[in-house]
């Protein structure tokens, strides 16, 4: 639902790659590319994605019921969150997070300057030694 699409918008989307900048910029670290539990947690990610549109598709010609398409989904992405709870522990910074659900609830409908301001921000803060 709404709680989780937040959750998700803030810590899983805007909060790992603003982390993934800031963290790039003051390690050298192996890619997150390498890393088997991301592997993990992109590939449930994106067959939940695919498999989305692929059931909206059997839905709308009349080979599945809403409600079958809508419990198939939430397994999907329950599994997708859970092999994302390690990635977010070891790999997301908790306040571009919160930053970035302030911004949401404060000044709607600007992902891009939400996720900018941020990144702005926190890099400026990185480089004066305050983060």
């Amino acid at each position: 639902g709404v709680c989780y699409g937040v959750f998700y918008k803030h810590f899983l989307l805007h909060g790992l790659n603003i982390s993934l900048a800031l963290q790039y910029t003051i390690t050298n670290s192996p890619s997150l590319a390498l890393d088997p539990y991301f592997r993990f947690y992109w590939l449930l990610l994106n067959t939940a994605y695919v498999m989305e549109f692929f059931l909206q598709t059997l839905v709308k010609k009349g080979y599945l019921l809403q409600s079958s398409m809508l419990a198939m989904q939430q397994v999907l992405m329950l599994a997708s969150s859970i092999a994302a709870i390690d990635v977010m522990w070891r790999k997301v910074l908790w306040l571009p997070c919160l930053l970035s659900l302030v911004l949401n609830f404060t000044w709607r409908g600007r992902d891009l300057q939400h996720t900018t301001t941020v990144l702005i921000f926190l890099y400026a803060l990185q480089e004066l030694h305050i983060l």
